[in-house]
């Protein structure tokens, strides 16, 4: 179970060039949080699941802890690469079977003693029992998406990024998907998924945030801005 934490970025801005892509937005993150991101392509969805992860530094920004003052997004860099944990939509697999994998993400997290019983029992989480010995590189998609999934618990994070991670899977392998996530948020680690299909997460989500206009809004009232917008418009033509 993960430990109850709040983290907040703030005026986070990111230029490539003379593109602007984030301007002075920010995020609030906390235990059980599932938040859904959408926004158009090139809207700067996954330039900010990077600057979360601590893995692109943004050029502006401040990053605070749950209570604590405001620091520099570069002083929280190393804790938020500790933390935090990005899977991408096509999940990385290592050479070899899917038990060395596995077993590879259980050797990182210093806090497991008995490596092999919790290997064990992360693979039966993610039914794939019998798949021990087979190659990675052979995997399904879903099969693949579960490793990384099953890796990233045994990383035990307080924030899991994923980008489109259901995009392209059938619907077992997309609801079964959606059951490991659930999971992840009932033992306090925040969820953060960057989708282009927000409904698939509808019963997951506790938040949906719109990435438009370089800064983060509540796609609900973004809808609603809209409506009365729509309505107005038609008054007009009255």
């Amino acid at each position: 179970m993960i430990e109850s934490f709040r983290i907040g970025f703030r005026d986070i801005s990111k230029r490539y060039g003379g593109n602007s892509v984030l301007e002075q937005t920010g995020i609030d993150i906390a235990s059980h949080d599932c938040i859904v991101i959408t926004g158009k392509n090139g809207a700067g969805k996954t330039t900010l699941l990077r600057i979360i992860a601590g893995l692109e530094e943004p050029d502006r920004g401040r990053v605070i802890l749950d209570d604590g003052a405001p620091q520099r997004w570069r002083q929280q860099r190393k804790r938020l690469l500790r933390s935090v944990m990005y899977l991408h939509q096509q999940p990385y697999m290592l050479a070899g079977s899917l038990q060395r994998n596995i077993d590879y993400a259980a050797r990182l997290n210093p806090a497991i003693a008995d490596r092999a019983s919790s290997v064990a029992k992360a693979i039966h989480w993610a039914r794939l029992d019998g798949l021990e010995a087979q190659a990675a590189s052979s995997l399904s998609g879903g099969q693949k998406q579960r490793v990384a999934l099953t890796r990233a618990r045994l990383r035990d994070p307080q924030i899991l990024l994923l980008d489109e991670p259901t995009a392209n899977l059938d619907n077992e392998s997309r609801q079964r998907t959606l059951q490991m996530l659930r999971e992840f948020c009932d033992s306090g680690t925040a969820v953060i998924i960057v989708s282009h299909d927000p409904d698939v997460f509808g019963e997951l989500a506790t938040r949906e945030l719109l990435l438009q206009d370089h800064r983060i809004r509540d796609a609900a009232e973004t809808a609603h801005e809209v409506v009365e917008l729509d309505s107005v418009r038609q008054s007009r033509q009255r």
